[in-house]
């Protein structure tokens, strides 16, 4: 019997270091991201809010997390197998599916990293885009031809040593979506169908049931008569205040008292509220207006159904892809890598609320939006030549489980559908559910947004890149567009425009990670990156003399110097006692080859 014990003892001991070995080489070297709607890989690493946070990222795990989420699952996920530091060991395939890594369009937030690193804030209390880093100066890609809402470019250019993500890489290759400056006239635009899920368990009391208060109030006033708005809260239980009403039918006074009336109490039933306001936006939803649930909460669900991943299996099967869920999180302790694979199951967005500007800035985008669609449905197709290799696709991950492909399907299907009932147009034969090439579903662009994709390859020299196809819905002209191009030396964007675009998609990722390390306390680790890539953006500025390469050698030496304040004291009360230390708090994923336009 003793020596059964002995036995016993000796494998849980194996057992822990194993563990605690796995743990290590994941921390270190693993920091991928996985997103999506169903569970994290390993949730006890991240307990902290993310925003690396899709899932610790923020929607780094972001919870929109903004980590790395691990949304495995029935529901879906994508893994991106890029290794942060030194680069992918194995090439990407030449045929599969990618999806950009953060498809709702990132954070919204008026400061950039940038800005508030200036400011001397590290990420503290305040929400940030990446922007900065993802050369959001379009002025190195072509306009659209007139009648045409986009512009389809390419270009080339070599790879130098020390100036690459990956070691094996030789050329970057871009192709770029740029489109027009001219939206919609307010007679186009599409009518909206929002629904408000508001939670008002207790502790969202004061200052965060006003600013909810606030933003419905706001809305309102931005809404048109066709327009319909609905109300739900819940608690322990979940109410309609307001059923989905047009505007037209809504007078200011009845709003009002129905928002006056919201009150703070009892515990937080999510899943109840959400599958509530889900039913709610039913009553009006169709495929011709934008469907969209907003969800306001702080915390845990403490009532009904508890298990986030079952709370998110829940509402994906009820959403059907017919809608869009996005989560506005309150207070420090809200849980944001769960809110933020909440929304990822409808390829919503997830945002922190540190102040009420954040949720006006971002409904007032949403709400303008509709009136700037340029294109939909964009699909692209990438055949790399024999002769090359691709080692690195700068914000894209390769979908690898059956889910996620399903739920990718499942978009595409319905944008098809959107082009049909809303514009009269039958989208041409789907590109990225074939098996060949790389395919990438890339999200509706508005008037005066980018969108970049840049490959990481090794040629021959001299090399004919391949080929690649564009095809999109054209909103402005009411047709279908396909635009076959050449990836050769003779493209249409010069080489030192691809050169900054892809150090500023290389930079971006890097603060990425930069910043994941801080969320695990590994200063050293994210100190090591950045200092590293000061020195490669100092050879990039030798290279090509562009003010980023200088100006972001400035920002991440500032971002050194506040990360060496971590953890000390940043302020005291009179009687001596510390209040508040310098800390990190949510912070938005780099959207890596997106800049969105800000309306309004």
């Amino acid at each position: 019997m003793n020596l059964v014990w002995v036995l016993v003892a000796v494998l849980a001991l194996l057992a822990v270091a194993v563990g605690f070995f796995i743990r290590r080489q994941h921390s270190a070297s693993s920091r991928v991201l996985i997103h999506d709607d169903t569970d994290y890989l390993d949730d006890t690493e991240y307990d902290d809010q993310w925003f690396g946070v899709s899932a610790q990222h923020e929607v780094g795990g972001e919870e929109s997390s903004r980590s790395r989420f691990t949304i495995a699952g029935e529901v879906g996920r994508w893994l991106s197998e890029d290794v942060p530091l030194g680069g992918r060991k194995s090439p990407l395939p030449r045929d599969g599916l990618f999806v950009r890594r953060n498809n709702a369009f990132g954070t919204r937030a008026v400061l950039g990293i940038k800005d508030l690193i200036d400011e001397g804030v590290l990420i503290d209390q305040a929400q940030i885009r990446f922007d900065d880093f993802i050369a959001s100066d379009p002025s190195g890609i072509p306009l659209p031809p007139p009648g045409h809402a986009l512009a389809v470019s390419s270009g080339t250019c070599p790879a130098q040593t020390g100036l690459r993500a990956n070691e094996n890489t030789t050329h970057f290759v871009e192709i770029a979506l740029r489109a027009g400056e001219t939206g919609r006239s307010a007679a186009q635009s599409v009518p909206v169908n929002f629904v408000f899920v508001v939670d008002t368990s207790g502790s969202m009391a004061g200052g965060k049931i006003e600013t909810v208060r606030t933003a419905i109030r706001e809305l309102y006033a931005q809404l048109r008569d066709t327009d319909v708005l609905g109300v739900v809260a819940f608690d322990t239980t979940a109410r309609t205040l307001l059923k989905a009403t047009p505007k037209a039918s809504l007078e200011q006074e009845r709003l009002d008292a129905i928002v006056a009336a919201l009150r703070a109490d009892g515990g937080t039933d999510i899943n109840l509220g959400v599958l509530y306001g889900i039913d709610e936006l039913s009553r009006h939803a169709r495929l011709d207006v934008v469907n969209c649930v907003y969800l306001f909460s702080d915390g845990e669900p403490t009532s009904g159904e508890r298990d986030w991943i079952a709370i998110r299996r829940n509402i994906a099967a009820k959403a059907r892809g017919e809608l869009t869920l996005s989560c506005f999180g309150f207070g420090r302790d809200a849980r944001m890598r769960e809110l933020e694979a909440l929304a990822g199951t409808t390829g919503g967005f997830c945002t922190l609320v540190t102040d009420p500007e954040d949720v006006r800035v971002t409904l007032a985008e949403d709400l303008a939006r509709r009136e700037h669609l340029a294109a939909l449905n964009i699909q692209l197709q990438i055949s790399l030549d024999p002769t090359v290799t691709a080692w690195h696709l700068y914000g894209h991950d390769l979908i690898t489980d059956a889910p996620t492909r399903a739920r990718v399907e499942r978009d595409v299907a319905a944008a098809r559908e959107r082009a049909r009932e809303e514009f009269g147009v039958e989208s041409l034969p789907d590109l990225v559910t074939q098996d060949e090439g790389i395919r990438i579903f890339a999200p509706d662009l508005a008037h005066g947004e980018t969108y970049w994709v840049v490959l990481e390859v090794r040629a021959p020299a001299d090399a004919d890149f391949g080929a690649a196809t564009v095809q999109y819905v054209d909103v402005v002209a009411g047709e279908n567009r396909r635009q076959e191009l050449q990836l050769g030396a003779d493209g249409t964007i010069a080489p030192e425009t691809v050169f900054a675009h892809a150090v500023g998609l290389w930079t971006s990722e890097i603060t990425f990670y930069a910043l994941d390390d801080l969320y695990q306390n590994d200063r050293e680790t994210a100190n090591s990156r950045l200092s590293e890539h000061v020195e490669t953006l100092r050879q990039a500025h030798a290279h090509t003399p562009a003010p980023q390469f200088r100006d972001d050698q400035v920002t991440f030496r500032k971002l050194m110097s506040l990360t060496a304040n971590l953890g000390t004291v940043r302020a005291f009360s009179d009687s001596g006692d510390a209040v508040a230390v310098h800390a990190l708090n949510a912070f938005g994923q780099s959207r890596s080859g997106f800049a969105r336009n800000r309306f309004g």
